[in-house]
């Protein structure tokens, strides 16, 4: 079944929801931020058929680095040769795309509504991760919308500020 139909129900054992179409694939690769004081890599791969409760779905997974200062704060980027069972225990994990009839949080930048929603786990503490492919200065890039998820309840602070960011493909 196509994983961007939204008319089915989830869930059903042993079924297999494929990025039909390879939607998922513009946001692959390893993208940096790097303003001089902050800097940011995020590596995302695609994992396929990969099971999920009684189900399989495509996904996309991730880890990342944030320096400040030139100085490592937190480094992810070895969890991504950990092959974990379920693709959201992974620290980057989606594969779903954001509700394009809502306000976008791109809106400001952008009347392309399109983008993928990631959770996003840093030292226990999770954030959204609203992420949208453009091109910037001739070079493929993503920007992201972080910020803390709120109906958690989190006592806790992320790592990396939220805020919005663009991110050059390496």
């Amino acid at each position: 079944m196509d994983l961007h139909d939204h008319s089915y129900p989830i869930n059903t054992p042993n079924t297999y929801y494929k990025d039909i179409g390879d939607k998922l694939n513009p946001y692959v690769g390893t993208w940096v931020y790097d303003d001089g004081t902050s800097y940011i890599k995020i590596v995302i791969v695609k994992k396929i058929k990969a099971t999920v409760w009684t189900h399989y779905e495509d996904y996309l997974i991730g880890a990342f680095q944030y320096k400040k200062n030139g100085i490592d704060i937190i480094n992810t980027l070895n969890t991504l040769n950990t092959n974990l069972s379920d693709p959201r225990d992974y620290l980057i994990w989606g594969n779903r795309f954001g509700d394009t009839s809502r306000l976008n949080p791109f809106h400001e930048y952008t009347s392309d509504n399109k983008r993928i929603n990631f959770s996003f786990k840093e030292n226990d503490c999770y954030s959204d991760l609203n992420v949208r492919t453009l091109t910037l200065n001739g070079q493929s890039a993503i920007q992201i919308d972080k910020f803390k998820t709120l109906e958690m309840g989190q006592a806790c602070a992320p790592v990396i500020p939220g805020g919005f960011y663009y991110l050059i493909k390496q």
